[in-house]
């Protein structure tokens, strides 16, 4: 057989055609990653995001629960806790895993102040006394779950409500109760609601005007998708917490306070264990007028269900 000739060996090695660039190397996988199964891809996309909800879940609802980098010390050391609302349900559909913090703590004493009776169908009175079996069930003691009826904060979904006058209401109940934490909506209102936007302005003016005021805290309201993604938004909701998880997961607590302030108090994530998230479903079921196929489905597919993630405002 006859060999070939050296020049044409040469000549082949530094062929373009051997050669391969980068670009031809991205145009290939290309081509090969779309000859597979759209489908499998989206299925193994879905169970990896998955097995990473349910892993954050274990972790930050049991192991790190009580981490102060995502509960900072602003938030565990307050032992006069108010939740201000603007209408009964408000304060289990959106604000369980908040209010519920805590609950097995004898030294902490939680209160709910809700602006309104949410007479907007004529149903005030039935739903005044819904959520008082609410606070019995969220273990809140009667005398701190205060539902007003106040002519300038009736229940109306197009209707902005004083901030004057939510300012001065939480004002007294804050001095009465001695609070020193107070938790309640964004300006976004978690639904898009005109009265939780409303009450979330008037705690802010109430920040903004009177001295000496308590932490606040505000729920970060998301977009429709993520609202309704239950604990697969877990992974989107803690990015801007990765470098606090990972800290809590390699080091210890150090030093957490600076000149008397939380270094980690900006923001907290709250993520309620099964059994806390099993007494806001007992805590709602007392909302009877409310309790329809499609809040059913709610509270197993809202977010606000299993996590809440605050940032402090004052």
């Amino acid at each position: 057989m006859a060999r070939p000739h050296s020049s044409s060996i040469h000549s082949t090695a530094n062929s373009p055609s051997v050669m391969v660039s980068p670009t031809r190397l991205v145009k290939r996988f290309v081509r090969r990653t779309c000859r597979h199964d759209w489908k499998w891809l989206i299925a193994s996309a879905a169970l990896i995001w998955l097995s990473a909800a349910v892993c954050l879940y274990v972790l930050l609802a049991y192991y790190l629960a009580e981490d102060l980098r995502l509960v900072p010390e602003t938030i565990q050391r307050a032992r006069n806790v108010l939740l201000v609302t603007a209408h009964p349900d408000d304060e289990t559909l959106f604000f369980s895993p908040t209010i519920l913090h805590g609950h097995d703590n004898p030294d902490v004493t939680r209160a709910l102040l809700v602006l309104s009776t949410g007479d907007y169908n004529g149903l005030g009175d039935i739903r005044k006394g819904e959520i008082e079996r609410s606070c019995a069930a969220l273990g809140i003691q009667p005398a701190r779950c205060v539902v007003l009826e106040h002519g300038a904060l009736q229940d109306n979904p197009k209707k902005w409500w004083r901030e004057d006058v939510i300012q001065d209401i939480v004002a007294h109940y804050v001095h009465m109760w001695k609070t020193d934490l107070i938790f309640t909506f964004d300006h976004g209102g978690v639904s898009g609601h005109i009265n939780h936007r409303a009450v979330s302005a008037g705690v802010l003016n109430y920040a903004q005007t009177f001295p000496h005021t308590p932490p606040i805290y505000a729920l970060q309201s998301t977009f429709l998708l993520r609202k309704y993604s239950s604990l697969l938004d877990l992974v989107l909701t803690s990015v801007p917490f990765s470098w606090r998880i990972t800290k809590a997961l390699f080091t210890r607590h150090g030093k957490l306070l600076v000149g008397g302030q939380d270094l980690y108090g900006d923001k907290a994530l709250l993520v309620s264990p099964w059994r806390t998230y099993l007494i806001a479903r007992a805590a709602f079921s007392q909302h009877a007028s409310q309790y329809s196929w499609d809040r059913v489905l709610y509270l197993v597919v809202s977010r606000y269900m299993w996590l809440n993630n605050l940032y402090r405002i004052a």
